[in-house]
Formats: C-alpha cells, sequence, structure tokens
C-alpha cells in the first residue's frame, strides 16, 4: 500500500474520532435539557392517550366496589339531581331524622311547635298543656256554646255542696278504717298475722301454723288446737316452759316434761302454800302452809285456827 493511501486512512480515522469527541461534548452539554424536554413529550402524548380511552371506554356495570371509592369529601347539591324541583315550602336544618313519614301516620320525632292546629281527634298519652291565652278562647267558646241565661233554671247548689263536703270529710276521717274486711284466699297482715284457706290456720308471726292458733313471740311457740278426739290443747308443742299467770306474776308453771308447779294455790276457799316453819303471820281459818323441810318426827304442815292461830298435823312418826 502507498503512502498516501496510508496517510488518507489515518487521517480519516483521525477526523472520526475528533467528530464522536465533538458530538459527545455536545450532547453532554445538552442531555438534561433533552432529557426534559422527551419526558414532557412523553407526558403529553400518555396523558391525551389516557383521556381519549378513558372517554370513549364504557365501564362495565358494578365494575368498581364502592369501598373503593373515597366518599370523605364526596357531596352532591339538589341542583345535580335530575328533576329535582325547589321546595319553597320547606326548610331543613335537621342533622337527623326529626320527621318521620309513614303510610297513614306522620311522627314527629322530637317537640313540636306550630302556630295552629286544627285536627279532626286529639288523643293526649300524657300531659296536655294549654296556655293562658288559648285557654281563655277555649272558655270563650265554650261560654258561647251554653244557652242564654234566661232560657234555663238557674238551681241553687249550695246545699248538695254543704252535704258532698261533709260526707268528704267524714269519709277523710274513717279512711283508716275497714268497716270488713273479706279475704277468700292466702292473706298476710302487716307481716304479722298470716292465715290460709287451705289448712283453715292462723298464725302470728310465723308463715307456718302447726295449730289452729300458732303464735311466735321471739323463739317461744304457744298453740291452741285439737289434743285428740274431743280434747283440746292449749301450750306449746316444743320444750319450753309455759307460765300461767296475772298481774305479770307466775301462778302456774308446765315444764317440758309436764310438771306443773304452783307457787300459791286456792282449793275451795283454802290458801295452801309452803315454808319451812310455823307460820307466824294472820291468815284465813282452815288455810294449809305444808312443811317443805320435814324431818321425823314434825308435823307435815300446819293448819289455821284463826288469824295468828296455828296447829300442827299429820306428825311424821
Amino acid at each position: 500500500m502507498s503512502t498516501a493511501s496510508n496517510l488518507r486512512e489515518a487521517l480519516d480515522v483521525k477526523v472520526d474520532e475528533l467528530i464522536h469527541t465533538y458530538t459527545r461534548e455536545i450532547i453532554g452539554q445538552n442531555v438534561h435539557q433533552i432529557q426534559k424536554q422527551v419526558r414532557t413529550r412523553i407526558d403529553e402524548v400518555l396523558e391525551k392517550v389516557i383521556r381519549d380511552t378513558v372517554d370513549n371506554i364504557d365501564f362495565p356495570e358494578s365494575s368498581i366496589p364502592p369501598s373503593s371509592i373515597d366518599w370523605s369529601e364526596f357531596s352532591i347539591s339538589k341542583h345535580h339531581v335530575q328533576g329535582f324541583r325547589d321546595l319553597s315550602g320547606i326548610e331543613d336544618f335537621s342533622n337527623s331524622v326529626e320527621l318521620t313519614l309513614l303510610d297513614g301516620a306522620v311522627v314527629a320525632e322530637n317537640s313540636l311547635i306550630t302556630k295552629d292546629l286544627t285536627v279532626d281527634v286529639l288523643t293526649v298519652n300524657d300531659d296536655l298543656y294549654i296556655n293562658d291565652s288559648s285557654m281563655n278562647k277555649i272558655t270563650d267558646r265554650v261560654i258561647a256554646s251554653l244557652p242564654a241565661v234566661d232560657k234555663i233554671e238557674v238551681k241553687d247548689y249550695a246545699p248538695d255542696i254543704s252535704r258532698l263536703e261533709k260526707q268528704i270529710s267524714d269519709a277523710a276521717t274513717r279512711s283508716h278504717h275497714l268497716k270488713e274486711l273479706e279475704v277468700s284466699g292466702e292473706a298476710l297482715l302487716s307481716d304479722v298475722l298470716y292465715t290460709t284457706p287451705g289448712n283453715r290456720r292462723v298464725g302470728i308471726n310465723t308463715m307456718e301454723p302447726s295449730d289452729a292458733l300458732t303464735v311466735w313471740d321471739n323463739e317461744v311457740e304457744i298453740v291452741i288446737g285439737k289434743h285428740k278426739v274431743q280434747e283440746g290443747y292449749i301450750g306449746t308443742r316444743r320444750r319450753q316452759t309455759v307460765n300461767i299467770g296475772a298481774n305479770n306474776k307466775v301462778g302456774i308453771t308446765v315444764n317440758s316434761e309436764g310438771v306443773v308447779g304452783i307457787d300459791k294455790l286456792q282449793l275451795m276457799g283454802r290458801t295452801i302454800s309452803d315454808s319451812s316453819t310455823v307460820p307466824g303471820y294472820a291468815a284465813r281459818r282452815g288455810d294449809l302452809v305444808l312443811n317443805n323441810n320435814v324431818k321425823q318426827g314434825d308435823y307435815i304442815g300446819w293448819v289455821c285456827l284463826d288469824g295468828l292461830r296455828w296447829a300442827g298435823f299429820g306428825k311424821v312418826e
């Protein structure tokens, strides 16, 4: 190969290198601007393509679930509702349901305020409040509907009023008394007296009477009832002692074993008592005093001869 050919070839390689280097420097200086222009152009093209696609696409029914839509800032005006007619007679400032329309009924959920109310039938479940002005109008209408005074007979009701007032007063005085009381079933009065028709028994301070009449006083039970055929019984059905007395003094004591104790006995006009010594007080003729500390050689007791005179009887040999 000739020298000229080699020189030309070397020159072409050098020129290519210079062009490549220059081009790279020029592009490097403008690469940011080029990227920005390309990005902007791509965005414009994508926006146009998406807009054209969305405008011409038909979404299938129920293709977007309502839960996927953000309704937090959503609002709709009545002007957006097709066929909506402005109702100048209704103004709504409520935040909840205050008026409910039903078939055959209208429900006001809270207070109803009105200037005038006309009804065919008025039913009041609780209280009806009427102000003074309305009450005066009602009174005037009632008075106007009454016949003229000169056309009716005016009766003096004073005697009837006095009689009613007396009856009311007497009834109030006797209001705490009952003339009679008849109960066909179980009855409990004042948590004290109990009776039931089933077993024909009456209990006082008990709802489980064991006899015809059963009285409980704290832990003590006293009964009145049948002992056996043709025999009655007054006492207690428990291992308790029964005392019989007067003036809060016990005269007869019957213990749970049936033993009868009498502190001072009067038999057929004679008083029978006991003592460890000859009585030293005045008594009636025939009164007996039994010796409660008798020993051999002593008397069983003493009999009053008269006043302070006593004589021993029944000497123990």
